[in-house]
């Protein structure tokens, strides 16, 4: 690390100290070499695709994409795919993958995450050419490990002699995606809308559910002290052409309304599976971690795992070929931190495909494969709001909540939702208790509708004292409940 500082503070002085005054001083011939080496012009590109395969002498990466020119790339490590030795995807790179890497000029590889990191050697050394390869493990969510990635990169741009850095994390999707958003933010110029559609569309499509790292990229800003000259910019920055132009202009025109942006905090998702698969592959396996941080945020929140089938085979196969997938992912949640009170699994086999590729019907493999999926549900709201005696006032603390609980509702359109009003028995006649408890189921109505949520599914009732749970004060609530739509 220390090296590394040194490296970037002396090229920095080295740079803006001769540089301005002989513009040749500066040698750009790295920049070039390696953009004509693994010839892809473009941030989207890939050197080497979902499975490893591409460009052989980067083999045990995957995934991997041009960040900076010679400076910085991304991608996954190669394991779950591996033409041998296979092992789990949560793993750091195979040695195979870190010996590409020191074959190719990379000075240094950087693990994003923590599984298993101390299986992993610190260095590879060429003993031909005492080249040397060193692995780090930063996740870059600290501003402290940023900082130390940042300072990396920056050596490699500043000095010709420091090779190329490889961040990655499993499958070369999110969080080496994110990392990659800082780096077109410090010496790209990128901003937040233009890094986010990048990181989305380098992403799987189960991407949605990240919003933690849509803020982190919001939340960056560029640190002076890294700042480079256009010229060298212009000179390590890939093309970058966007497929949803019309999207990110209305972005910066503010015109995506609330309730869109809304859908992207949905818990109501749907995930595919490959054919005749229960297990979970990485695709599936890495959202569900994601997935879990949000339950454990929300625990007022249940959830309905519903495994799906394409209608290839029996009924009866698909029945339960289904349930594995659903309680495979509910398995997988809960070993993540999830209450397990907060889940419920169900196999719907091939009842319910999403289009008309019934038995009898002739679909493509594309229409197919929409149906073998999961789909999480919310089936239950457990957080009550409480009130004080005769009031059906609604404090900050459950303003914030019911914020939460209209994003939530808003997305399940199949879903009926009563609101229900509750009183207490230790003051009021029943009368005025049947009037506190329909005011108070009012008033969270009127609160939800003024918030732009649509009621068209949403009742409100009062129910007085007839239903007492706790025969106390907490009696003055509200409660949720949800229905399917028939």
């Amino acid at each position: 690390m220390l090296r590394s500082t040194l490296f970037a503070l002396f090229g920095s002085f080295f740079f803006f100290g001769f540089a301005q005054e002989d513009s040749t001083v500066f040698d750009f011939s790295k920049f070039r070499e390696y953009k004509e080496k693994y010839k892809v012009n473009c941030l989207q590109e890939k050197i080497t695709d979902n499975k490893g395969n591409g460009f052989e002498s980067l083999y045990g990466t995957r995934n991997c994409r041009t960040i900076l020119y010679g400076v910085a790339y991304r991608g996954g490590g190669n394991n779950y795919y591996h033409r041998t030795d296979k092992r789990d995807n949560k793993n750091p790179l195979p040695n195979d993958g870190l010996q590409s890497l020191l074959d190719n000029g990379f000075s240094k590889s950087i693990y994003l995450y923590k599984h298993n990191f101390k299986t992993a050697p610190s260095s590879m050394i060429n003993e031909e050419t005492s080249d040397t390869l060193e692995y780090y493990q930063l996740g870059g969510d600290t501003e402290t490990e940023r900082d130390s990635i940042l300072s990396f990169v920056y050596s490699s741009i500043m000095n010709k002699e420091v090779g190329p850095v490889y961040l990655h994390c499993w499958n070369g999707w999110h969080q080496s995606g994110y990392v990659s958003t800082v780096l077109l933010k410090q010496f790209c110029g990128f901003n937040s809308n233009k890094s986010i559609e990048y990181w989305e569309e380098c992403a799987d499509r189960m991407s949605r559910g990240y919003s933690r790292i849509r803020k982190a990229i919001r939340d960056f800003k560029p640190i002076d002290k890294y700042r480079i000259p256009q010229e060298i910019s212009d000179s390590i920055c890939p093309c970058y052409e966007s497929k949803n132009k019309e999207i990110t202009e209305a972005i910066a025109k503010k015109e995506i309304t609330n309730a869109s942006k809304d859908n992207l905090k949905s818990l109501k998702v749907s995930i595919k599976f490959p054919s005749n698969v229960s297990n979970l592959p990485p695709t599936v396996s890495t959202f569900l971690d994601e997935y879990a941080n949000m339950l454990k945020k929300k625990s007022f929140l249940v959830v309905e795992v519903g495994g799906h089938t394409d209608s290839k085979g029996s009924a009866s196969y698909n029945k339960t070929l289904s349930e594995k997938r659903a309680k495979n992912a509910r398995n997988h949640l809960i070993k993540q931190g999830v209450k397990p009170s907060q889940l419920k699994y169900k196999g719907y086999g091939e009842e319910n495909p999403k289009n008309k590729c019934k038995d009898g019907v002739r679909c493509s493999n594309t229409m197919h494969a929409e149906n073998r999926r999961i789909e999480f549900k919310v089936v239950q709201i457990s957080h009550q709001i409480n009130f004080e005696s005769g009031s059906a006032k609604i404090n900050t603390k459950d303003r914030k909540i019911l914020d939460e609980i209209k994003t939530i509702l808003s997305t399940n359109n199949d879903m009926k939702i009563e609101i229900g009003g509750h009183a207490d028995k230790g003051s009021g006649s029943e009368n005025a208790n049947k009037k506190i408890s329909l005011k108070r189921a009012e008033s969270i109505y009127k609160y939800l509708k003024n918030e732009g949520m649509d009621m068209k599914n949403t009742t409100y009732k009062g129910y007085g004292t007839s239903k007492q749970k706790y025969h106390d004060q907490r009696d003055r609530r509200i409660e949720f409940k949800l229905f399917e739509s028939k």
